[in-house]
């Protein structure tokens, strides 16, 4: 739960409020897609869609033909617009994939006191001095193949730009990479893994400043079962982090931090799926409707501290 409230404040301050640059890469874990949010973020073994560019670029490898992903959320009581666009398609004996991540909002409004000499009070009232609208855009470029029958691998690179209006530290850009694997052992269990920020990703501002965003290894299990007319998956991702984030996680043993995310979908001839999980301790659980070549999927996510977040994307196989 803190967490949440910690990453809330941190998208709304520039770097140079936010303090430590243990935060930098925050505006980069909201997630994507509804299917991955109702299964509470436990995706990086389960991705197999044109989302793979974010969750983990290894399973961009399991596509077949041509795909276009597209999400809207907003979040924060609509303070924020969260959107996503994805296209990948099958290249000689590999798959690769281009995505924009967004994450920003409009008519932030900033304010002054009427008489900035003096201390604020009744007579002295902070006014609206202007409106402004910020944002985070990030391209993602992957590549990913099947390396044997039970292996598969990627790479995403990235492309930062954050853009900070009305502060010393008004626009960055910034370049990564993350690393992915999917091993299957069984056909009822995969295991995958994902190196968010290998290399620890690099923000240059234009005043100078510069921030890096530490790596983050997502690790997670999948279960399959198919029975009858239903398919059922239950899947775990543990999210660790190496930067002291200690109370803003949920577990932590010094400088080392845990999250937590759990999930569980089920089709019905695959044409309509039920989902639920736990996202950092967050209640989740979505709708999935598949119909010919389209697949619409609805999530929620519940937040005692924030107002609720509806998530709502579209995958069409073209």
């Amino acid at each position: 739960m803190k967490k949440t409230v910690g990453i809330a404040l941190i998208l709304f301050l520039p770097a140079s409020f936010a303090g430590a640059t243990k935060y930098a890469g925050a505006f980069l874990e909201m997630g994507v897609g509804a299917q991955a949010l109702g299964m509470g973020g436990a995706f990086v073994a389960v991705v197999s869609d044109a989302t793979a560019t974010y969750w983990n670029p290894a399973g961009l490898s399991y596509l077949s033909g041509k795909e276009l992903a597209l999400m809207h959320s907003e979040t924060f009581g609509s303070l924020l617009n969260h959107d996503f666009i994805s296209y990948a398609f099958p290249y000689k004996n590999s798959v690769v994939g281009a995505s924009i991540y967004y994450l920003g909002g409009s008519g932030v409004k900033l304010t002054k006191l009427q008489d900035a000499n003096q201390p604020l009070g009744f007579s002295n009232r902070a006014i609206v001095a202007d409106e402004v609208s910020h944002g985070d855009y990030t391209l993602l470029l992957a590549y990913a193949k099947t390396h044997t029958a039970k292996f598969r691998w990627g790479i995403t690179a990235k492309i930062i730009y954050r853009d900070i209006p009305d502060t010393t530290q008004s626009s960055a850009f910034g370049l990564g990479v993350d690393l992915g694997a999917i091993f299957t052992p069984y056909n009822f269990l995969t295991v995958a893994a994902n190196l968010k920020d290998a290399t620890s990703t690099l923000l240059a501002y234009n005043n100078g400043t510069k921030e890096t965003i530490s790596p983050t290894f997502k690790s997670g299990f999948k279960l399959h079962k198919e029975y009858r007319k239903f398919s059922h998956i239950l899947a775990f991702d543990g999210d660790f982090r190496f930067e002291g984030r200690r109370e803003a996680t949920q577990y932590w043993l010094g400088d080392i931090s845990l999250d937590t995310h759990w999930g569980w979908e089920s089709w019905y001839k695959q044409k309509i799926a039920g989902r639920v999980g736990f996202d950092q301790g967050n209640f989740t659980a979505g709708l999935g409707v598949s119909v010919s070549k389209f697949r619409i999927d609805f999530s929620f996510l519940s937040q005692e501290e924030l107002n609720n977040a509806y998530r709502l994307s579209l995958n069409v196989k073209l």
